[in-house]
């Protein structure tokens, strides 16, 4: 409608249209932008505080306007703010409780006045450092595939497993791979390959079938020389005769001839890992552990004992 002119009703049910479009934009755009968090979601907004005449009077928390985006969210969010600002008022560090006309035009009260050293200053020794040592990581778990799907019920068998491409998909994006059609589909296919092995193999069916007292990525925590140190033993359990057994999976391929130097080899790189998992177990049960390296890839097997 022209300037100085006449309202007009069916503009301003238009504008009254484009209002709500917008606000229903904006409550997209907030959900959007706090349903992408991965892991933590930090929301910063500001509100204001109208404060009472007298001394003692309470003050009052203003709502934000209407076309913000903390307004979308203010009646969850209200008493956040209120005990926020309850909290900062009784310490006086919104207004200075000394300036009468100050407090009543509701602004914050900043020192800004200039502190000099004296004549001569001299700055002083910094503090002795801080001798801090890495904690040593033995085993993670992004760098080898999850076997926490192993179990007595998972029923898992190898016509299902490519079924689950997608799935493997998805659960890649989650941790963050992204973008690379090209390395998903190799890392997807990977995974195929060890999981179609795993329960295809006589020496998987066992590994993953019934046994006493499995556990599947077990967390422990030890010290080695005075240092704290994570582990995570990928299976343990008891087999038939009761013998205990700390078993690690490894995803390592092989091209080639050679195969079984190649798992030798594999063993001796990983013995003082799957060593350290026995010894901790054999604390806790009073008894030898067996050792097991299993590859899912090759469907490759290695084994020992304290004897070797």
């Amino acid at each position: 409608q022209e300037t100085g002119g006449e309202a007009d009703r069916i503009y301003s049910w238009l504008e009254k249209l484009d209002g709500e479009k917008e606000r229903l934009e904006d409550g997209r755009l907030l959900y959007v932008a706090a349903t992408r968090a991965r892991q933590r979601l930090h929301l910063l907004g500001s509100a204001g505080i109208r404060e009472g005449e007298g001394a003692f009077e309470p003050f009052e928390l203003k709502p934000p306007a209407g076309k913000t985006l903390l307004s979308k969210i203010w009646p969850m969010v209200e008493h956040i703010y209120a005990e926020a600002a309850a909290q900062a008022m009784s310490s006086g560090g919104l207004f200075a409780a000394d300036d009468k006309e100050q407090r009543a035009a509701g602004e914050y009260a900043i020192d800004q006045s200039l502190r000099r050293l004296v004549a001569g200053w001299t700055r002083p020794a910094a503090p002795p450092s801080v001798r801090w040592k890495v904690q040593q990581q033995v085993s993670t778990i992004q760098s080898e595939i999850e076997y926490s799907w192993a179990g007595e019920t998972a029923n898992w068998n190898a016509a299902r497993i490519p079924e689950l491409r997608d799935i493997f998909k998805r659960q890649f994006a989650a941790c963050g791979m992204v973008g690379n059609e090209v390395d998903t589909d190799a890392a997807v296919k990977r995974v195929i390959t060890a999981l179609t092995h795993a329960v295809s193999d006589r020496r998987g069916q066992w590994l993953l079938g019934p046994q006493r007292d499995a556990r599947n990525e077990l967390r422990m925590t030890s010290i080695a020389e005075g240092e704290y140190i994570d582990l995570v033993i990928d299976r343990t359990f008891r087999d038939e005769s009761g013998q205990r057994w700390v078993v690690d999976y490894k995803t390592s391929t092989h091209e080639g001839s050679n195969l079984e130097g190649f798992l030798d080899s594999e063993q001796e790189r990983y013995r003082a890992q799957l060593d350290r998992y026995a010894a901790l177990m054999g604390l806790l049960d009073g008894q030898p552990v067996r050792r097991g390296l299993y590859f899912p890839m090759l469907k490759g097997w290695r084994e020992w004992s304290d004897t070797r």
